[in-house]
């Protein structure tokens, strides 16, 4: 028995040995039937391809490429030291099983889907579960049909899925979220027929409003808790009745019962101003579904409808939808289906282009029946490669870094428009404003891709302090919800007509362009605006707290009033103590490990630095305040807050499509001139400084700046013009990196 099992389990070995060689391989086999195919082009075209890359350029596009980053000192200095035949690929598939890819194709799956963490109209709640979604999606690796589909049928409520921040992106503009659409996951432009028919393309003002049929029913206007819809409802009916009464009443003369009801009726009015206030923090975090009747427009001018006419769901192109039910699950389904012929052409040259710099087909997103390929056989096999790894986004990346074509060389002539490149090598391009600030990060920290726990952690209880928050509003009855708004109203009123007398007394002032006595008015009307808020949480907030509390806890301690108090109540709702709404086990676990992660990350630095440890108290503080001030561009509000530098480098502003630019600025070259990232690169306890003081000779020295920026030793005339600069007294080791951080070397791919 014992010799059975043992052949059974050393055959077992075996197929997993097999196995994991074949996967190994798969890659590099894929790899080499692309370089036939572009061989095969260039010969045909009497082409020579460009020279293979050496390991110092190819190190620092894959990092660039990949992660986003350029490698640190240690990471060249480790893969140029390496002898291994194939250090080239297992560099590629760690980096791609690393929190580095995550965090940048994170921005470039943001520019596409215009993914903004805070700004309206997503909301704070909305907008950070989007990002995440994104973010936990290339974490897990999800194919990318999967994802599309996920985006395009997404409905339910932010905290329970993230998805549906695309929709939220188009808030109450479905046609427009359709045409949006139509461009990311099947690189066509049907806009200009929202309006007429297409002037240079086949598309019809009718097919466009046949598309957008499918999601016309999505529904992004407003997310209300049972007990406040149902309140307003009570309200509307009770203001009906009451304007009927107040017609009798003026007919009838009766000018005290008319007083009377104005005076209901005005409170009735701040009621529903109350029961917004409640319900506020909740605006914009639900996306609904139902069966809707689209219309063509008032003004339809052609021949096939009239206008205003009921249009009937339609697809634009391929099979038509398979499923019965004519919903944004049936648009979903048709257009990420492989037989969809765009859906993978699409995908295929977003990858590429990400890899060589330019599409197999240009423009990507504006395909038409007559769009060729530059390399049509390679397109072709493309298509089918990614089918055939059922959309395995990564492992298509690997198969493109594992080929000869991407290891080569780039091409450095600029491209005339219109003419086809044959893809001899990749292109040489700029650092796109996440790579520059992501390498600048690289400089100052040792382990830039080290996931931030402090920030997922934020993530993880805002949305749990929305759900929270959620549940404690539909704890209360429609009626305990009335009788909140009808305590507030009383008060909401005065501070009603208090803030418009203020913002009269603010016109005066401005008129008297009064400086002191508007700074005055606005700190009262700021203050008037805080006690509303207050009134808010004293009435309704608060007694749905601990309502919800005894629900889930009959004996738990009601809260006090300071605990909730605030501007952003979702935020600060994640604080209260509710039994049964703490961080799920595996979340605290993870974000447990990911403390460890940061403290176990840096205990390597200070051993492989040599840092003595009478200055390791002084070094883990500088490290804390990095990972608070200098984070990944992923990791910052998204898009950036206005005046940062990513934004100076040319950072999208996520509203529309790929709306980032890599061109040269002024704001960029005084910033890698003379801003406030240069002193911290050059600060004592930085990446690229830790590297210089690790060397004792000068040469070393030298070396050790340009592997840390330029991921290349110093040539030998660079070496020469250094030493006799620096035994001149002429120029000092800050003075080179300033120097090398503006080159061309620096802020571009190779």
């Amino acid at each position: 028995m014992y010799d059975v099992i043992k052949n059974k389990a050393a055959l077992l070995l075996a197929c997993l040995w097999a196995q994991c060689c074949s996967s190994a391989a798969a890659p590099i086999h894929e790899a080499q039937k692309i370089d036939e195919l572009l061989a095969q082009d260039w010969n045909k075209h009497q082409l020579k391809p460009n020279a293979p890359a050496d390991d110092a350029t190819f190190v620092r596009r894959v990092f660039l490429d990949v992660v986003g980053r350029i490698p640190t000192y240690r990471e060249t200095d480790e893969f140029l030291s390496s002898t291994a035949a194939d250090k080239r690929a297992r560099l590629i598939d760690r980096l791609l099983a690393g929190e580095g890819y995550v965090q940048h194709f994170f921005n470039f799956w943001a520019d596409i889907l215009r993914a903004q963490s805070r700004a309206a109209p997503s909301g704070s709640t909305t907008g950070t579960a989007y990002v995440k979604f994104i973010k936990d999606s290339l974490r897990a690796n999800k194919p990318y049909d999967q994802f599309a589909r996920e985006l395009i049928a997404a409905r339910g409520r932010s905290w329970e899925g993230g998805a549906i921040g695309y929709y939220m992106r188009d808030r109450a503009m479905p046609l427009e979220n359709m045409a949006n659409t139509v461009r990311v996951f099947l690189g066509t432009r049907i806009e200009c027929a929202q309006c007429h028919n297409h002037p240079f393309d086949k598309w019809t003002q009718m097919q466009f409003y046949q598309m957008a049929a499918f999601t016309y029913g999505i529904e992004t206007s407003y997310h209300q808790v049972g007990p406040i819809k149902s309140a307003r409802q009570q309200l509307n009916l009770d203001e009906a009745a009451l304007r009927q009464q107040m017609t009798a009443a003026g007919k009838n003369s009766d000018a005290a019962l008319k007083a009377e009801q104005e005076t209901l009726g005005k409170q009735y009015h701040s009621m529903q101003g109350a029961l917004n206030l409640a319900g506020n923090p909740l605006a914009a975090t639900t996306v609904d579904w139902h069966a809707a009747q689209l219309r063509l427009p008032h003004d339809y001018q052609y021949s096939d409808a009239k206008p205003k006419a009921v249009v009937t769901p339609a697809t634009l192109m391929a099979a038509p939808a398979t499923s019965g039910e004519l919903s944004p699950d049936a648009c979903a389904a048709w257009m990420t289906s492989p037989q969809n012929p765009r859906f993978t052409k699409v995908i295929v040259n977003r990858l590429w282009k990400k890899l060589f710099g330019l599409a197999l087909i240009e423009p990507l997103d504006e395909l038409t029946d007559t769009s060729t390929a530059m390399v049509p056989a390679l397109q072709a096999h493309l298509e089918q490669l990614m089918v055939a790894q059922r959309y395995d986004m990564k492992m298509f990346l690997r198969v493109l870094l594992n080929s000869q074509a991407y290891q080569r060389c780039v091409t450095t002539e600029e491209l005339a428009l219109g003419v086809p490149y044959h893809f001899t090598g990749p292109l040489l391009r700029r650092m796109t404003a996440e790579q520059l600030w992501d390498s600048f990060v690289t400089l100052i920290n040792p382990a830039p891709d080290c996931r931030n726990a402090v920030l997922d952690e934020q993530v993880e209880q805002r949305l749990l302090g929305a759900r929270k928050f959620n549940d404690a509003l539909e704890a209360l009855t429609p009626a305990e919800m009335l009788q909140g708004a009808k305590t507030v109203s009383l008060i909401y009123h005065e501070q009603t007509l208090a803030l418009k007398s203020l913002q009269q007394q603010m016109d005066v002032a401005r008129k008297r362009d009064d400086a002191a006595a508007i700074k005055a008015l606005s700190e009262k009307a700021a203050e008037l605006q805080r006690n509303t808020q207050s009134v808010v949480n004293d009435s309704i907030l608060i007694p749905a707290v601990n309502k919800l509390a005894s629900q889930q806890a009959p004996n738990t301690p009601a809260i006090q009033r300071a605990t909730i108090l605030g501007g952003d109540v979702e935020i600060n709702m994640s604080k209260v103590p509710v039994p049964g709404y703490g961080l799920p086990q595996e979340v605290a676990d993870r974000l447990r490990q990911e403390r460890a992660d940061q403290i176990a990350a840096v205990k390597d630095e200070v051993r492989y630095f040599e840092i003595p440890a009478k200055e390791e108290p002084a070094y883990l503080k500088f490290r804390e305040s990095q990972s608070k001030t200098w984070l990944r561009a992923a990791d910052i509000e998204s898009p950036s807050p206005r005046g940062h530098y990513l934004r100076e480098f040319g950072q999208s502003d996520r509203e529309v499509i790929e709306n980032g630019s890599s061109d040269a600025s002024i704001p960029q070259a005084l910033a890698l001139m003379n801003g406030e990232m240069v002193p911290q690169v050059l600060a004592r306890y930085s990446q690229v400084k830790l590297a210089v003081q690790k060397m004792s000779q000068p040469e070393q020295q030298l070396e050790a700046v340009y592997l840390a920026l330029l991921s290349r030793q110093p040539s030998a005339r660079e070496k020469e013009l250094w030493l006799k600069a620096q035994a001149n007294g002429l120029s000092t080791m800050d003075d080179l990196i300033c120097a090398l951080l503006n080159t061309q070397q620096f802020m571009f791919i190779q």
